[in-house]
C-alpha cells in the first residue's frame, strides 16, 4: 500500500492504489456478495442497485475510463466505479487481475 499520494495519473503509486482497491473488492466477492464499488466523488440521484438487479445479463459493469490509453488497451475500465456479481467467472477475473498486476507497472 502506498504511503503517499501519486504524483500523476498512471504512475507506479497510482497503479498500486488501483490494485489495492481490486484486492479489497476481491475479498468481499470471495465472501459471496455482489457489490457496487465506487470512489467517493460519485453522487446518485436514483438507487443504482435497482438497475443492476433488473439487468442480469452481465456479470460485471464498468464505467468507461475515457482515457483509452495504449497502456491498458484494448480495455478502458475505470477502477473507480464497477458492479460485480459474485460467481466463479468474476472470482476468476478478479484473481487474474491481481495476479497480472505486476505486468501493469
Amino acid at each position: 500500500m502506498p504511503s503517499e499520494a501519486a504524483k500523476g495519473y498512471g504512475d507506479r503509486k497510482f497503479v498500486a492504489m488501483m490494485l489495492a482497491k481490486v484486492f479489497c473488492v476481491q475479498m468481499v466477492s470471495a465472501l459471496g456478495y455482489d457489490f457496487l464499488f465506487q470512489d467517493v466523488d460519485i453522487v446518485w440521484y436514483k438507487h443504482p442497485l435497482e438497475y443492476f438487479d433488473t439487468n442480469p445479463g452481465f456479470d460485471i459493469y464498468f464505467q468507461d475510463d475515457g482515457a483509452h490509453s495504449t497502456r491498458y488497451a484494448p480495455y478502458s475500465a475505470n477502477s473507480g466505479f464497477y458492479y460485480v456479481r459474485h460467481n466463479d467467472r468474476t472470482q476468476f477475473f478478479l484473481t487474474s487481475v491481481l495476479m497480472a498486476g505486476g505486468l501493469v507497472f
